[in-house]
């Protein structure tokens, strides 16, 4: 039973839409692009392991749980996929990389060696996953519970050739995971907790998760505003008759500034006021800015001349507006 659902990294609609809003040649525009890629490789790389899960049959009670971010007082622990079984827990740490990629276990150092023979340090993921396993070691003891926690890292690129890995990891390709599951159903034959033991596991570590705090940007200031479309990017929709029109290719969307405000959320702050959200729109009229952003539902501080609302992270559908 999945419990928790993989959702995309917000850092992944923070790029496209700083992307959108600066001019290609600032210099940082490569790599922004360049974070965007991989950010995106690696999102849609877990995806591909989570389908995964759809093949293995689990015959015994099981609870699963993607992307799960545990924030602590002073640290953090995002966990790629948890499986807690009434015999064993299982945790995935899921790597998009290609290359040769080495470990070297004096060192502590993980690398890739690109095509082109250049090299590259990178975190290291059996270090990433000791910690995750060790914390759930610590979760399961506190909860008076005695089950295997196994840790694997999965590559979801074919092309990822591994030339050194670190002894007693499981390191496996991520169309290898059905055979994994089968080998631990296989050593772990026994049930160790009861099914509604399980499940008050999987419950708690969902009741811990929240949501990963989105990262901040380095924004410059010549960020280009305007309510921008989404069939043709480069142009600036107009408000007229309750609607936004693009006079570029002819689209019309009346919740347009929905999308903006959430852009202006990700890149500038949580928190506008009527003549911040008239500038970065380009409306004019200070009326058709306050119907539009009370039309919005945020919800907001202030008296009516010093009001701000607070931007959420997503708005309803547009037919709750």
């Amino acid at each position: 039973m999945i419990l928790k659902q993989r959702s995309e990294p917000p850092e992944i609609p923070q790029l496209e839409s700083l992307l959108q809003r600066v001019p290609i040649v600032h210099p940082l525009f490569p790599h922004w692009t360049e974070k965007l890629r991989r950010l995106s490789a690696g999102f849609h790389g877990e995806q591909r392991v989570d389908a995964l899960w759809q093949e293995i049959p689990i015959e015994c009670p099981h609870y699963c749980l993607h992307d799960l971010f545990i924030q602590k007082a002073s640290s953090s622990h995002q966990i790629d996929t948890l499986l807690v079984t009434t015999r064993f827990v299982l945790l995935l740490e899921i790597k998009s990389i290609a290359g040769e990629l080495n470990f070297d276990p004096q060192l502590r150092q993980f690398s890739r060696t690109n095509r082109d023979g250049s090299v590259d340090g990178m975190r290291n993921p059996d270090d990433q996953l000791r910690r995750h396993e060790k914390w759930v070691q610590q979760f399961l003891a506190a909860h008076k519970v005695s089950l295997p926690v196994i840790g694997a890292i999965v590559f979801t690129y074919p092309s990822s050739i591994v030339n050194s890995r670190p002894a007693n990891r499981i390191i496996i390709q991520s169309s290898g995971l059905p055979y994994l599951v089968d080998q631990l159903l296989a050593k772990y034959p026994e049930d160790l907790l009861p099914t509604r033991k399980a499940r008050q596991l999987a419950s708690r570590l969902l009741e811990m998760h929240s949501d990963r705090p989105l990262r901040e940007l380095e924004v410059p200031g010549e960020l280009r505003k305007g309510v921008l479309c989404t069939k043709c990017p480069g142009s600036k929709m107009t408000y007229r008759y309750k609607k936004w029109t693009c006079p570029n290719c002819s689209v019309i969307d009346p919740h347009a500034h929905l999308r903006t405000l959430e852009q202006y959320r990700m890149l500038i702050k949580p928190l506008i006021s009527n003549k911040e959200f008239r500038d970065f729109t380009g409306i004019e009229s200070v009326s058709i800015a306050s119907k539009l952003l009370t039309e919005s539902k945020m919800t907001f501080q202030g008296s009516f001349k010093d009001r701000v609302y607070l931007i959420p992270d997503s708005f309803d559908a547009p037919d709750s507006i």
